[in-house]
C-alpha cells in the first residue's frame, strides 16, 4: 500500500480532473486543510472517496488575513483524526507580531491535540529551532510535512520521537536527500503535498507520484524498493494506526 500522508486536493487545480487522479494508484490519502473552507472540503472529499482520509487546522500563512476563523477551525478539527496543517511560516510572515500570533495559534492546536491524542501533520519553513522547543513542551505525536530544516533539526526531531515528511520534490533536491541519508529509515514518512513539490518544477504533483519517492529512496539508500515500502508502511500504520482498518 501506498500513503501520501499530506495533500491538498480541494484546490482548483484538481478540479478538472480530481476522479482520474485518485483512480490511478492504489494510495490512501491524507488531505489538509488549511482554513475553514479547505477543512469542510477536506471532510466532504472523505465521504465521496474511501481512500482520502480528512486533516484540519489552520494554516501559519492566515494568522493575519483569517485569524477570525481560529475558533471554527479548532472546532471542527475536534470531527476529525489528525490535525494538519498547522505549524509556524517564517518564511512569508517576517514580522514579530505575526511571528508571535503564529505561536499562540500553533500552541492552541497543540494543547488540542495533547488533549485528545490526536496526531499532528506539522508545516515549519523557517523556525525550525523554535518550533521544536515549543513542540517539546507538549506530549503529542508529530510528523514535520514537506521536512526542509537540515540534518541538525532532523536528527533533533527523530530523537523527539517525530517522523520525517518526504514529498517528491526528492529527486531534485539535494538538501533533502542528504537528510534522507542522514536519518532512520523508521522515521521517515512519503507526501506529496499536492498540488505542490512535484517531481519537476512547475508540474502539477499528484498523489501518484509517492511511487517517485519511494524510487528516489531506493537509489538513496541503496535498498529494494519493497524493503523501503515495507518500511513505509510499518511507519505510517505507526503514526496513524487507525489506518490499519482501512481496505483498498
Amino acid at each position: 500500500m501506498l500513503y501520501d500522508i499530506h495533500a491538498h486536493l480541494e484546490t482548483p487545480q484538481f478540479d478538472g480532473d480530481r476522479d482520474k487522479v485518485l483512480s490511478k494508484c492504489p494510495i490512501v490519502v491524507v488531505n489538509a486543510g488549511v482554513d475553514y473552507d479547505s477543512n469542510l472540503q477536506a471532510l466532504r472529499l472523505s465521504s465521496i472517496y474511501p481512500n482520502v482520509i480528512p486533516a484540519a487546522g489552520f494554516h501559519p500563512e492566515y494568522v493575519g488575513s483569517k485569524l477570525s476563523q481560529l475558533e471554527d477551525c479548532l472546532s471542527l478539527t475536534e470531527r476529525v483524526r489528525i490535525i494538519s496543517e498547522v505549524g509556524l511560516d517564517y518564511f512569508w510572515v517576517k514580522d514579530q507580531e505575526g511571528r508571535k500570533t503564529e505561536v499562540n495559534v500553533f500552541t492552541k492546536f497543540l494543547e488540542l491535540a495533547e488533549r485528545t491524542g490526536k496526531p499532528m501533520i506539522v508545516h515549519v519553513r523557517g523556525g525550525i529551532g523554535e518550533a521544536l522547543s515549543i513542540i517539546s513542551s507538549y506530549k503529542v505525536r508529530f510528523a514535520l510535512h514537506a521536512f526542509e530544516g537540515g540534518i541538525k533539526y532532523a536528527l533533533k526531531a527523530v530523537d523527539m520521537g517525530g517522523y520525517i515528511s518526504v514529498p517528491p520534490i526528492l529527486v531534485r533536491d539535494r538538501s533533502r536527500q542528504e537528510v534522507v541519508k542522514s536519518i532512520p529509515l523508521d522515521s521517515i514518512l512519503t507526501e506529496t503535498d499536492s498540488p505542490f513539490l512535484g517531481p519537476t518544477r512547475d508540474s502539477r504533483n499528484e498523489p501518484c507520484n509517492v511511487s517517485l519517492t519511494l524510487a528516489k529512496l531506493t537509489e538513496i539508500l541503496k535498498l529494494r524498493v519493497d524493503e523501503i515500502e515495507a518500511s513505509i508502511e510499518r511507519n505510517t500504520l505507526s503514526f496513524l494506526p487507525f489506518l490499519a482498518d482501512r481496505s483498498m
